[in-house]
């Protein structure tokens, strides 16, 4: 197996992310983009199929035995002890709407344990990223480097900012409404921002928490390490550290179990 370190592998997760972003800049508000259905019934462009496409060829040249775990063109097992976990767009609805809060996202998992992960926001040239044991950074066009980031303090939830996904349709699936609107009701302010962009404000301190359902590991590996590197929590809604389970719920851990109790009808 590779013995790379986190840094050394969140350096070649860069590599990607930056032939993803030009790609993506590429496509987006493209003229009669082409838009198909998966078996899901969720969306898939040519964007995100250009992009696994490309990542996956710069994987083959650099690590020709790195097992790949994407979204579009297949997943080795599930237990592999080294992974490459790709989602070439998250947010490929806003993309197909030409809103430009969507975002290719990358994480390495070794061991089952998320050792790198990056979530680059191409339209915007925003990128957040972090390596295990060496915090979480934010890269913006207006900074002269990138930026270490830190969870809020605010420790009462009622002061709390959430960001929170659908509350209706099939992006909702599997949530209670009335535990859902319990839990907003509580909060001082909120927004719907879902998707990863929920989580990197998490990270970045601008929000208390954010939660989410019916999502794939590609959609949470890393935003896992990215709010945990900036002293944050991230659980799914039972209160366990998995990736495959299918729900998010990422804070800044001065409340966790009073939303985890609340999206159970515990609180």
């Amino acid at each position: 197996m590779i013995t790379n370190t986190p840094q050394q592998w969140l350096s070649f997760l860069h590599e990607c992310a930056n032939a993803a972003d030009d790609l993506c800049q590429h496509y987006f508000n493209k003229a009669q983009l082409k838009v198909d259905q998966k078996s899901n019934q969720t969306p898939v462009t040519e964007a995100d199929l250009a992009i696994e496409k490309e990542i996956r060829r710069i994987s083959a040249v650099t690590y020709p035995d790195l097992p790949i775990y994407a979204e579009e063109f297949g997943q080795c097992p599930e237990d592999a002890p080294l992974k490459f976990i790709i989602d070439p767009i998250d947010g490929t609805q806003n993309f197909v709407r030409g809103i430009p809060f969507v975002g290719t996202l990358l994480a390495i998992e070794v061991n089952g344990e998320i050792v790198a992960g990056l979530a680059s926001q191409a339209m915007t040239f925003e990128r957040w990223s972090a390596a295990k044991g060496h915090g979480s950074y934010h890269q913006n066009p207006h900074f002269d480097e990138p930026r270490k980031i830190q969870v809020s303090q605010i420790s009462d939830i009622s002061q709390s900012q959430v960001f929170h996904s659908s509350i209706f349709g099939s992006e909702a699936k599997g949530s209670s409404t009335e535990t859902f609107i319990n839990l907003l009701s509580k909060t001082k302010r909120q927004r719907g921002f879902g998707d990863y962009f929920a989580h990197v404000y998490v990270a970045q301190g601008v929000g208390e928490f954010a939660f989410d359902y019916n999502l794939k590991p590609w959609d949470i590996a890393p935003l896992k390490i990215i709010v945990e590197e900036a002293g944050g929590k991230y659980t799914d809604v039972n209160g366990t550290s998995s990736i495959y389970t299918g729900t998010i719920v990422s804070s800044n851990n001065q409340f966790h179990n009073l939303i985890i109790d609340t999206l159970n009808g515990k609180a």
